[in-house]
């Protein structure tokens, strides 16, 4: 197995956050928690489809998500990271008989933090699946750096990738995702990522009711992606948990509050997601006219919009991912992970 160790490269500009080098937490490298290294299929009757966690805790410290909450995973200040999790894992699959079709990589914590060790780790990983004939499906809301991109670069036939996007507005972005790359720079990422040849899909979520789901914002969002060729985009909703309230009311404080956007739940359903706890979701009706707007100002610039089933489980009946693996990629968004689960 290669041994992959990025460069380091100016991350203060580059993931567009300055106060980066102050203040992103230490890393802490522990020993894993036993053994199998695959864990089950975030989604229910995946039996392909296995996760792997490279950190306990995340980076990105985003207002809206589960590992940012005090019940969550956030470690304080450490970030936990898995030590010689790609050695584990090649040694578990020459042990497997049954290997799965895919594994989802780092469902709890962003893959392509602001952080060395944990790009290098993740890339690491993707090269023993990518070994083993086994697609590595990832979903990052940060930087990755040109390393880490010729790493990826070279498995391109094994990787899928969803970004996902909440607003261009750059104040609004850095209050409810303040360690993440800039809106922009995800765009331009996307772009990069599609000439290096690795299939990406482009989220837009969690959509945040009458904060980032207005017509300005939409607008944005589309003309920035039909700009670099986008042409589909899928869709989900914020939903809610115990334990996000305090991070939503100082992610919004100067964007309107966030008693407006708490709200908007009233009297919307309580459903379950996936393997995890229920939660709060918007009214329906007030999910299908948010959605109907974001479609009917795509189609104005080719740009498809389809509906998150892993955020609207009340929408259709859970899909089971009994499919080949060229199938794997509009399904991304199914695993929607700390940075679409909220709470």
């Amino acid at each position: 197995m290669r041994n992959i160790m990025l460069q380091p490269e100016a991350a203060q500009t580059e993931s567009g956050n300055e106060s980066n080098a102050r203040t992103l937490p230490r890393i802490e490298c522990v020993p894993r928690p036993g053994t199998p290294i695959l864990g089950p299929s975030p989604i229910p009757h995946s039996p392909h489809l296995k996760s792997l966690e490279l950190t306990r805790g995340c980076t990105h410290r985003c207002a809206f998500c589960s590992a940012h909450c005090p019940s969550g995973l956030a470690g304080g200040s450490a970030i936990y990271l898995y030590s010689n999790t790609a050695e584990c894992l090649a040694a578990e699959l020459r042990e497997r008989s049954n290997r799965p079709w895919a594994v989802y990589v780092s469902p709890n914590a962003d893959p392509f933090p602001p952080l060395l060790e944990v790009q290098s780790e993740a890339c690491r990983t993707v090269e023993v699946l990518a070994s083993h004939g086994i697609d590595a499906l990832l979903m990052t809301r940060g930087y990755i750096r040109p390393s880490a991109l010729q790493v990826l670069a070279r498995h391109r036939e094994r990787l899928r990738i969803t970004i996902p996007l909440t607003t261009m507005d750059r104040g609004l972005q850095r209050s409810l995702e303040p360690f993440c790359a800039s809106p922009r720079l995800r765009v331009r990422q996307i772009g990069k990522l599609r000439d290096l040849g690795i299939k990406v899909q482009v989220s837009l979520e969690p959509l945040v009711p009458g904060v980032s789901d207005t017509r300005s914002n939409f607008i944005a969002l589309l003309d920035s992606l039909a700009e670099i060729g986008i042409r589909h985009v899928q869709a989900g909703y914020l939903f809610l948990r115990p334990g996000m309230t305090e991070n939503l009311h100082q992610a919004l404080a100067s964007h309107g509050g966030a008693e407006a956007v708490l709200d908007a739940y009233s009297g919307g359903p309580t459903l379950q997601v996936g393997m995890a706890r229920a939660a709060c979701f918007l009214p329906k009706t007030r999910r299908q006219r948010g959605y109907a707007a974001l479609m009917a100002l795509g189609a104005e610039r080719g740009i498809t919009v389809s509906v998150s089933g892993a955020l609207n489980p009340d929408f259709r009946s859970p899909q089971q991912l009994e499919r080949p693996r060229a199938s794997w990629q509009p399904l991304l968004p199914v695993f929607n992970r700390t940075c679409s689960r909220v709470g």
